[in-house]
């Protein structure tokens, strides 16, 4: 299993960014499935852009955008949201009040979600883990985690607010946040996360931190909304471009993108997602091709039985959250495959296994959640309302029409 790994981690530099040689899997496509017709299409590298007037998205499908337009109500709510947008920001990692040993001020930093202090340790050293209980001070002005989510969440309301108005003032705005986060030398972060998610008196960063790059993919589909207001310059955008390349370059070749590249639950199934979705927007859509076609063999074989269950998210204090949270990683993870041409849908492995398979075991239990018959933290405190709303987006992606996602909030 390790020389698989090893095999898969070999990188070969090309130009100014890198590139992750993958295996080829032996799949094979569902036989009796039949792909929809769509009125847009990804085209690699340059996403919708072709068929969506410009807009270069390619997690944000077209219709998910026009249906907020038609929707009186979502968008009045989308377009109050961007008001609010106007008036925050921007952000930066060189905002935070102390810095992680060995890390600079341009370094982002978060600690553990469910690390605590201590109790019994006058200085709380080493924290000690709670799963499933979030320790808020990885919230606070001494970590990045906060700025980073106030970005993303801006990033989607200021885009959103420009598609829905053409008001240049949201575009515009949308790019200060972009220059101070990326571009501008004296506040832009460095392309790594080195140090994210430590944990204190235990080690300063880990490759578990690579899952809250999730807001650099707001940012990317952000940026494709706006790009008809040409609110970020050709010399900044590829600039950004250069920053995504040498980002995800850290993930291919980094300790700590290694480590979270090997893993085998929802980390390992996001890290294909992040590379995938970073690697296509800096244009390189071999990288991007390479870890679609290879998902099912490295991921789903390895991962997922036979009755679509993915056994590590079981063992977790919320199953629920996590079993849904690894599909609706592996659903935009195949939304991105569309771009390249990879149809992860519908693919199979040899004894039938695919990405239906996991749909169908979490629809089992979708319309009688109490029924859930694994631990949940969130079943024994009778919060239903929450574990729907997590099974929403699953439903969103994989129906891949015009269907929104719950709460209008985009993937």
């Amino acid at each position: 299993m390790m020389e698989t790994f090893k095999k898969l981690a070999r990188v070969v530099v090309l130009s100014a960014v890198g590139s992750v040689i993958w295996a080829t899997p032996a799949i094979s496509s569902a036989q009796d499935s039949v792909s929809p017709v769509r009125e847009y299409q990804c085209r690699g590298s340059q996403g919708y852009a072709e068929d969506f007037d410009g807009r270069r998205t390619f997690l944000w499908r077209p219709q998910w955008l026009e249906a907020i337009s038609a929707d009186s109500e979502r968008r009045k709510d989308a377009i109050s949201r961007a008001d609010k947008a106007l008036g925050r920001g921007p952000y930066s990692v060189t905002d935070k009040s102390k810095l992680v040993p060995g890390a600079s001020p341009d370094d982002y930093t978060s600690i553990g979600p469910y690390w605590w202090p201590d109790p019994k340790k006058s200085d709380g050293l080493p924290y000690k883990r709670r799963d499933g209980e979030v320790n808020p001070e990885r919230s606070g002005p001494d970590f990045d985690k906060e700025r980073l989510s106030k970005l993303g969440s801006d990033m989607e309301d200021l885009s959103v607010g420009y598609y829905l108005t053409g008001d240049a003032r949201y575009a515009q705005h949308a790019a200060v946040l972009v220059r101070a986060w990326f571009l501008d030398p004296e506040t832009r972060m460095a392309p790594n996360m080195d140090f994210a998610q430590g944990i204190p008196g235990r080690v300063n960063g880990r490759g578990e931190g690579i899952i809250e790059a999730s807001d650099f993919s707001t940012v990317v589909e952000s940026v494709g909304l706006i790009a008809p207001s040409s609110a970020l310059g050709d010399d900044e955008m590829k600039g950004l471009k250069i920053w995504f390349a040498q980002f995800a370059q850290w993930l291919a070749t980094s300790d700590n993108g290694t480590a979270e590249m090997q893993k085998t639950n929802n980390h390992g199934v996001f890290f294909d997602f992040y590379l995938s979705h970073f690697a296509l927007f800096a244009g390189l859509d071999s990288v991007t091709k390479d870890i679609t076609s290879n998902f099912p063999e490295f991921r789903l074989r390895r991962q997922m039985d036979t009755q679509g269950r993915f056994i590590a998210e079981l063992k977790r204090t919320r199953s629920w959250h996590y079993s849904n949270y690894i599909v609706a990683g592996a659903g935009r993870l195949a939304t991105i495959g569309e771009c390249v041409g990879e149809d992860l849908w519908n693919a199979q492995l040899d004894d039938g296994r695919g990405l239906a398979t996991a749909t169908r075991f979490l629809d089992e239990y979708s319309d009688q959640i109490e029924t859930w018959p694994f631990p949940d933290r969130d079943l024994a405190a009778k919060r239903i309302d929450r574990m729907e709303r997590v099974h929403g987006l699953v439903d969103t992606l994989f129906a891949r029409g015009e269907s929104f996602p719950e709460g209008s909030q985009l993937p």
